[in-house]
């Protein structure tokens, strides 16, 4: 039986076991699951398998282990491959609405994964908020309660440092008026969103608390649209003054609808920048850290935006001292022709307009000093 999970904070934490039970089958179990920020005691069975787009997050141990393969594939791919896949069952988060059932803090793919399922089961989570996602419409055949969240879920993300800062302002120095933002959790968006001063619009895949504090600062001309939610009290906030859109990937990631949008900025982060403004997203010396995601959605949208800018920022090196812009990536997560800036705490490299020779020669220059020596010399052998 082929069972697929939704994804995001709070997404479904039952076991493949418990799902099963609840639809009475009895034999072999093939799934698929998505980003979970929460690692349930189930993840770590030897006997699991299966397959994911996102290996990083919850996920990390298992795909390194080889009991989960990690597809390199774009999130707004993920409903056409559900689709094609034919899930016997599909897995949701809910809360009661009415007489039915409404995604919780995160939509993602779930909405699709109902409509596409065989069968549907609904994991309901009592204690959880309506923040006014869309209702579950789909095969209803069952409820399970939400188990409890192991205790070692990690925040959302960790406070900006310096070197945040500064690449939070050289960010939001580049921004036109009336811009419209897309970025994500960790110290350089929170860096981003405390550098703001200026009113904006958020189109974005994922709604921290930092986006939220927004309002408090009267800096959202709008509504956040995301896909998912991954805050607190400010996200409760937002959602009560009713500046929360809460809807599928199929809309926020869509590159028709995201690049039509004017002055649309695409904020992302990297592991490595290859001096041809390739981007790796996925390994480093072998090791899985993540997968492709959205980031290649927005890049790309954010290039196709008229008035819009594709910025990748990254702090010049990594906790092991090692430079993070190099000559060639490991991997291309996101291809160079859809990255148009790119941002360390040294400046910024404009590689708009310009060949791969003065690509390298910008990156280089915005990498850390002591690794520039080193990049020169590898470019010109």
């Amino acid at each position: 039986m082929r069972i697929a999970y939704a994804d995001g904070p709070l997404g479904p934490l039952s076991s493949p076991a418990a799902i099963a039970a609840a639809v009475g089958h009895v034999g072999p179990i093939d799934l698929f699951l998505g980003w979970m920020v929460d690692r349930p005691e189930w993840l770590a069975d030897p006997a699991l398998t299966g397959r994911t787009y996102m290996a990083g997050f919850a996920m990390t141990r298992a795909v390194a282990e080889g009991r989960i393969q990690a597809l390199p594939m774009r999130l707004s791919a993920v409903p056409a491959f559900i689709g094609n896949w034919q899930p016997d069952v599909g897995v949701v988060t809910g809360v009661r609405r009415g007489d039915g059932y409404a995604f919780t803090s995160s939509v993602g793919y779930a909405d699709a994964l109902a409509l596409a399922a065989k069968q549907v089961v609904v994991e309901v989570d009592d204690d959880g908020e309506d923040l006014g996602a869309p209702q579950i419409v789909g095969n209803i055949v069952a409820t399970v309660a939400r188990p409890t969240a192991p205790p070692e879920a990690p925040a959302a993300q960790r406070p900006g440092d310096a070197v945040d800062t500064q690449i939070g302002a050289h960010l939001v120095s580049l921004l036109p008026h009336d811009a419209t933002l897309q970025f994500g959790p960790g110290g350089i968006g929170e860096a981003i969103a405390n550098s703001l001063t200026e009113p904006v619009r958020i189109w974005s895949g994922l709604c921290t608390d930092a986006m939220a504090a927004l309002a408090d600062r009267n800096l959202l001309k709008a509504p956040v649209v995301t896909a998912y939610t991954w805050g607190g009290e400010a996200v409760r906030r937002l959602a009560a003054a009713g500046l929360l859109e809460l809807c599928s990937i199929s809309r926020t990631h869509d590159l028709t609808q995201v690049s039509a949008i004017p002055r649309f900025i695409g904020c992302n982060t990297a592991l490595q920048i290859g001096l041809d403004g390739a981007i790796n997203l996925e390994r480093v010396n072998g090791k899985v850290i993540t997968s492709v995601g959205g980031h290649a959605d927005f890049c790309v949208a954010a290039s196709r935006s008229v008035g819009g800018m594709s910025i990748v920022s990254v702090r010049s090196t990594n906790a092991k001292g090692d430079s993070t812009i190099v000559p060639t990536v490991e991997v291309v997560s996101t291809q160079r022709s859809d990255i148009g800036l790119v941002i360390t705490e040294h400046g910024i490299a404009d590689l708009r307009g310009v060949d791969d020779a003065e690509r390298a020669r910008r990156l280089i220059a915005v990498a850390a000093p002591e690794h520039r020596e080193s990049l020169s010399a590898g470019r010109n052998e």
